[in-house]
């Protein structure tokens, strides 16, 4: 009850008896407690500093407690005084650690990885660096065994959330289908597109792992990219391929599948917009109302991730949906 504001077992102990039972001398407070006499001194020496018990004079000298409404009140003025110091001295270290960044040698921004083993660990550090979010490109070719990233399901169960986009090849490999399909059900949210042009896995704004080629050697080379014009870059790459990208979702076989999310009375109300008529006059040629269209339009346009209408109809015409 105590702990936090920063007394010890011992000590919560022994000033919780002397609340709750009164005043005792030494020997008579170690009994109750069940501390031997040098840890109940110890005890009571460290509730004395922290301003929580005081000792009436030899020889009937006892130990006697402060209330707890002021004792406990200075204790956590104290503890909020030495945290508040704490957290100036953090952001003198940060600001003085921001400087150092615009100094920091290329040899420091980026990191050459080298043996399929070190790039497998500096993957699972990528992951575990990750405070909210990881954005990852599945691309062949894909190492002998590939299966469920473990690592993946412990960092979503701590509340980091993965977003992961797969090369078509990538559902022709069973063994990639079965995983992708399990971290699917895990929550990661999932794209598909027809080609990626590399891996890449970036944690936050702060880390990522890129291959240094896109073959076979990939497994053998990679680059750990800390936060610099090439970090930004490699996420603005993952942000458009995202926008673009068609949503994966697990089929009724369980299988992940590309989840189209489009109707026919989708299609042609795209047609009737592209072609220029307005939300009246396609809700009248379709037969529903206006509030109808709007509210497919909006739909549409969380599906493509678009902005504004002209945006969903490029989205529409790369996709093939016209």
């Amino acid at each position: 009850m105590l702990q936090a504001a920063g007394l010890s077992a011992a000590e919560e102990s022994t000033y919780l008896s002397l609340v709750r039972q009164g005043s005792a001398p030494l020997p008579q407070l170690a009994d109750r407690i069940g501390l031997t006499a040098a840890g109940t001194r110890r005890a009571v020496a460290g509730l004395q500093r922290k301003g929580l018990v005081h000792r009436t004079p030899p020889p009937q000298e006892r130990v006697v407690p402060v209330p707890p409404d002021l004792a406990v009140e200075q204790l956590v003025r104290r503890r909020m005084e030495e945290l508040e110091r704490t957290r100036e001295a953090a952001l003198r270290l940060a600001d003085e650690a921001e400087h150092l960044v615009a100094d920091r040698s290329t040899e420091e921004l980026i990191e050459i990885v080298s043996g399929r083993a070190a790039v497998g660990r500096a993957f699972d550090r990528v992951q575990r660096s990750a405070r909210k979010e990881m954005r990852v490109l599945t691309a062949p070719p894909y190492a002998k065994g590939t299966g469920v990233n473990r690592t993946q399901l412990d960092r979503e169960a701590a509340g980091v959330s993965y977003r992961a986009i797969y090369d078509a090849n990538a559902l022709a490999d069973p063994d990639m289908a079965a995983a992708a399909a399990t971290h699917l059900r895990a929550g990661e949210q999932a794209r598909l597109v027809e080609t990626l042009p590399t891996k890449l896995a970036i944690a936050d704004r702060e880390l990522a792992l890129l291959p240094l080629a896109y073959a076979a050697a990939a497994h053998d080379a990679a680059l750990l990219v800390h936060p610099c014009g090439l970090l930004d870059a490699l996420i603005a790459l993952f942000e458009t391929i995202w926008a673009v990208a068609t949503p994966l979702a697990l089929g009724d076989d369980d299988e992940p599948t590309a989840a189209a999310g489009l109707t026919s009375a989708d299609r042609q109300l795209l047609s009737l917009l592209v072609a220029g008529l307005t939300d009246e006059a396609a809700a009248a040629r379709l037969g529903v109302s206006r509030r109808t269209v709007v509210r497919r339009v909006q739909h549409l346009m969380e599906l493509t991730h678009s902005r504004s209408r002209l945006q969903l109809g490029w989205q529409a015409r790369e996709r093939g949906w016209l």
